[in-house]
């Protein structure tokens, strides 16, 4: 006895293991017998049916237990990435949107320029004033100070940017325009050469569009009314993915 305990120490081998072993064997048997005896009554009770679909059904059952369980937790995954994504939204838009009112306080703009965090946007609204004289779309010298400061912060982002241009619904006829409609694109298209040339932000994220008066704020009934529809929107949007 101690002659083959003595060998089997010095090959490495232990009494623990081949206890283990024996045990690992003994189980694998009587699973075996237990799906045997489950395969004869499924076959008994089933006429025509092989044991081959015996076992194919019993995948399938596992398969769908495993997918059952690991659905809740795939649901819970997804939930918690989307929770992450709007939480992460959220903080740039707050972000942003102090940057550019610290921004439009510091420089008392507080008249001309307002800042608004919506659900998917940040919107900041240059009232006509501050940007451009009465029917032109020409940006005054000293437009370029705030605009620049503007573009300086949002550069830093990655997200799109749409430049809307706005008036009121008095009639235009000069020499260069015949409709609201022509003087609110000029406008609009005039930020966003200075964003791109001064602020250096990529043509890629920009989009311009003239709405003319058909979006007012107001109603063009008065003079104070009418200001505010002539207006310039920076939107800084967090609906669609970003861009390169």
């Amino acid at each position: 006895m101690s002659g083959r305990k003595k060998h089997a120490e010095e090959h490495g081998e232990s009494p623990i293991g081949f206890i283990m072993f024996g045990d690992l064997m003994s189980q694998l048997l009587c699973f075996f017998i237990l799906l045997f005896v489950f395969a004869s009554q499924y076959v008994s009770k089933t006429q025509g049916t092989t044991y081959e679909d015996f076992l194919k059904k019993i995948s399938e059952n596992f398969k769908k237990v495993v997918d059952e369980k690991q659905k809740p937790q795939s649901q819970k995954q997804t939930k918690e990435s989307e929770s992450v994504k709007q939480e992460t939204a959220t903080d740039a838009k707050t972000k942003i949107a102090q940057q550019i009112q610290k921004l439009v306080n510091d420089e008392k703009l507080t008249e001309y320029v307002s800042v608004i965090v919506e659900e998917k946007k940040v919107r900041i609204v240059l009232k006509q004033p501050v940007l451009y004289d009465s029917g032109s779309a020409e940006l005054k010298p000293e437009a370029g100070s705030i605009l620049a400061d503007i573009g300086a912060i949002i550069q830093k982002t990655r997200n799109p940017i749409d430049i809307e241009g706005h008036t009121d619904n008095m009639p235009i006829h000069t020499s260069k325009y015949d409709s609201n409609w022509d003087l609110s694109f000029d406008r609009a298209y005039s930020v966003i050469k200075f964003m791109v040339k001064t602020a250096g932000i990529s043509p890629l994220r920009m989009k311009t569009v003239g709405y003319g008066e058909y979006r007012p704020l107001a109603p063009n009934d008065s003079a104070e009314n009418r200001s505010k529809n002539r207006r310039i929107e920076i939107n800084v949007l967090f609906n669609e993915s970003f861009r390169n």
